[in-house]
């Protein structure tokens, strides 16, 4: 996994349990403007010893809640984010892409992935990738997060 070296600062506390048990981590949410007002949940995948879990954080009920999800259901969404390179894409800042109508939305979402492994962290921020992947077509990358942030509300509809 290319990214930085594992910093806990940089990482939800509610996750430090989870990133010590298991093998790989997934975080993922819809960043909404700050003018919105609202919080955004995260959808989080674990993975360790070829099992996969997913939960729910809400800053509002801060805690963790495991959902009931089916292991066909879970797996689907791990091996989507591995067709989907997540480990190894880079973040939207990193990709040079000229593109004419790149300022023509403002206050708009960002899906954004937290990836931890056992020593490498990682962040995909990409700023309303649909509307960017038809305007600014050619990003294979931005394709590979509208995937991603897919399955998981295509499994799990309340992320979003």
């Amino acid at each position: 996994m290319n990214g930085m070296k594992y910093d806990p600062g940089l990482v939800l506390p509610v996750l430090h349990t989870l990133h010590e048990q298991n093998d790989f981590v997934i975080a993922f949410r819809t960043l909404l403007p700050a003018a919105s007002g609202t919080e955004s949940d995260y959808f989080i995948l674990s993975s360790g010893n070829n099992k996969h879990h997913a939960y729910s954080y809400s800053s509002k009920a801060a805690g963790l809640v495991k959902l009931n999800l089916t292991d066909a259901s879970l797996d689907l969404i791990w091996k989507t984010f591995m067709q989907n390179e997540l480990f190894s894409i880079r973040d939207e800042k990193d990709i040079a892409n000229f593109c004419a109508v790149k300022y023509h939305i403002y206050n708009s979402y960002t899906y954004e992935f937290l990836l931890l492994s056992k020593d490498r962290m990682k962040i995909l921020s990409y700023y309303n990738p649909e509307y960017y992947d038809e305007a600014c077509f050619g990003m294979a990358e931005r394709r590979k997060i509208i995937n991603s942030a897919s399955v998981i509300q295509y499994i799990h509809p309340g992320e979003k």
